[in-house]
């Protein structure tokens, strides 16, 4: 299949888009700054190695590796070998909505988040190998059936293989965490949730049922940064992916994100970026 630039910065314009022989040239595209993908990726590393930061945890993804991009999941590609291929089906953020996608995969998101690459055995990457080929020869033939009626049983076949390898691979089984891990997990997962509209150390530590003095000596030593260090990482990795991906003005960006001030918003992106919003976006 040839692919130009049909990799979702946002979402994609059909319901799916497969593609087999992806290389470090196109994945390149994606290292000048971070994307917001609406789209379910999924994703298998064929030869070669990917640096990139999801959301805001590095991996290096090599060849077997599996990876899974959630729907909203921000990516960055900071370095990619010259021989490089990756296999891959992407399904737009229109078709999983109507299809109940999150509800399915309900009891495996968290799991996910944390885990987004898997590595395979050589038998069980051979397969896939043999699978993302075979959508890509349907989907390149107009008399091919394996499209004609639904997308759905291709989505259920990829989310069964999924599900079997989170199973067959003992590490990934709940770890038991310290108490003060549970609790710098469970801030992770609520500014996710929230950092469009809260951004106060209080309102989580309330939401966790901890004091806020607790709290922040928690996050600070479980991480290393501190609370609104974290908080202010995903505001400005969201910022940045819509100044670069988006022609929205500005102040659209700013009150998406919770900033109904352009100039606290300027002030605050200033402080973490060293530039403005309008310097980064131009730059």
């Amino acid at each position: 299949m040839k692919i130009d630039v049909d990799l979702p910065k946002f979402d994609i314009p059909k319901d799916y888009i497969v593609g087999d022989g992806i290389t470090g040239e196109i994945l390149n595209m994606y290292g000048l700054f971070p994307c917001k993908i609406k789209a379910g990726v999924f994703a298998f590393c064929t030869q070669g190695t990917i640096r990139l930061t999801i959301n805001l945890s590095e991996y290096t993804v090599r060849a077997n590796d599996f990876v899974t991009l959630l729907p909203n999941t921000f990516i960055q590609i900071h370095e990619v070998s010259d021989d490089a291929r990756v296999c891959f089906v992407a399904f737009s953020s229109r078709f999983l909505e109507g299809i109940n996608f999150i509800r399915t995969i309900s009891n495996l998101i968290v799991t996910i988040i944390e885990n987004p690459a898997v590595p395979l055995s050589e038998n069980a990457a051979a397969i896939y190998k043999d699978f993302f080929a075979l959508l890509v020869r349907a989907d390149n033939d107009p008399d091919s059936i394996l499209f004609a009626d639904s997308l759905k049983p291709i989505l259920d076949l990829i989310f069964q293989g999924i599900i079997n390898m989170y199973k067959k691979i003992s590490t990934w089984r709940e770890p038991v965490l310290s108490r003060d891990k549970e609790i710098a997990r469970e801030f992770v997962q609520l500014v996710w949730q929230y950092y469009t509209k809260e951004r106060s150390a209080s309102f989580y530590a309330s939401k966790l049922r901890i004091t806020l003095p607790h709290f922040c000596s928690v996050i600070k030593k479980t991480t290393g940064m501190t609370a609104l260090d974290i908080i202010a990482s995903v505001v400005i990795l969201d910022a940045k992916a819509q100044l670069k991906s988006t022609n929205q003005p500005i102040k659209e960006i700013s009150i998406g994100l919770g900033y109904s001030n352009v100039a606290f918003f300027d002030k605050y992106f200033r402080r973490y970026v060293g530039m403005s919003p309008l310097e980064y976006r131009n730059s």
